[in-house]
């Protein structure tokens, strides 16, 4: 408990400091009016945009399923998803995604199997993210507090690549040696391990299928895609000339603000990082912030209102969706 509200309390003064260094100085009338004289239609195409990605993430997170999510409709992945993302901008430490391993074990999947593909998404997006800084390399001259920090990434996304392939080209050896080691343990025991390793090697069976890879790749770039094309219209209902290089710098910060501590929807910090990261292209602060205001709004209310919504219906008896309490996994 001291370690949770200790996080709790960094999280908030940090939001604190980055809310500080966001409004001072700001001409707030100048960023009010910015923000009420936005272009409505491409204001839309941000929202289509983001409700878009969502659906796309659900439709990835349906793929990695394989054949054991064919039981589950792509609605109620585009639920769980959504309810996950809701719980991840308002609680710390990715809740939402431990709530989907919950949520969907309820639907009769086993948890330590969505476990492996809650597991394998990260691993893409990783491999996506680090994609993206090759690309920035060549489109722009990046700034030090950019580079540096990225390159470690790289070093460590590699070598998680490396393990995931390694484990996939053994995995026959892997189950045999999952079946060695539990022969030594209790029988009770032996058997909730063998389930466990054999449900996380079970998830890596979709990415043995070409044809399947090919999808999640294809789903991956719309994912990505739309994330950049939801800065790119907020630039533009803002009345900003900057290009999609810009849009792609800007969600390449944003995602690596997702590990840095914050209050709850990472208000605040949202807003400076847009504030950094515009001014790389000489965009003045009353500008930056009011894509940091108009864009976090974009991307975190639809998210927060239907997973909210979706737990409602829920009570009011449209699915049996819960949010997840302490389980033995299944």
């Amino acid at each position: 408990m001291t370690k949770r509200w200790f996080n709790i309390i960094i999280g908030a003064a940090i939001s604190l400091l980055a809310l500080y260094f966001a409004f001072v100085g700001v001409d707030y009338q100048r960023v009010w009016a910015s923000l009420v004289a936005a272009d409505g239609l491409f204001v839309t195409a941000a929202l289509l945009s983001v409700l878009l990605n969502n659906w796309a993430k659900a439709v990835r997170w349906k793929l990695l399923m394989g054949e054991r999510g064919a039981q589950v409709p792509l609605t109620q992945a585009l639920r769980l998803h959504l309810v996950g993302q809701m719980l991840n901008h308002l609680l710390p430490a990715r809740a939402g995604d431990l709530s989907r391993i919950y949520m969907a074990g309820e639907l009769g999947i086993a948890k330590s199997f969505i476990l492996g593909t809650v597991a394998i998404e990260k691993v893409i997006d990783m491999v996506c993210y680090v994609l993206i800084f090759c690309l920035l390399l060549l489109l722009m001259p990046l700034p030090d507090w950019v580079s540096q920090p990225a390159y470690l990434l790289v070093l460590l996304t590699s070598v998680t690549l490396l393990v995931l392939v390694g484990v996939l080209l053994t995995r026959g050896q892997q189950q045999r040696l999952v079946a060695r080691l539990g022969a030594w343990l209790p029988v009770g025991v032996r058997e909730r391990v063998t389930r466990l390793g054999v449900n996380l090697l079970a998830s890596l069976q979709v990415l043995a299928d070409s044809g399947q890879q090919l999808r999640l790749v294809g789903w991956s770039l719309l994912i990505w895609l739309t994330a950049a094309l939801t800065n790119y219209w907020t630039f533009l209902a803002l009345g900003l000339e900057l290009s999609l290089v810009a849009a792609i710098f800007l969600l390449f910060v944003l995602v690596a603000g997702i590990n840095i501590p914050s209050a709850p929807g990472r208000i605040g910090l949202f807003q400076y990082l847009c504030i950094l990261s515009l001014a790389v292209f000489g965009v003045a602060q009353e500008a930056a912030l009011s894509v940091g205001v108009l864009l976090h709004g974009l991307v975190y209310l639809p998210p927060i209102v239907a997973g909210l919504t979706t737990l409602w219906l829920s009570g009011q008896g449209g699915g049996s969706m819960r949010l997840p309490v302490a389980k033995s996994d299944e």
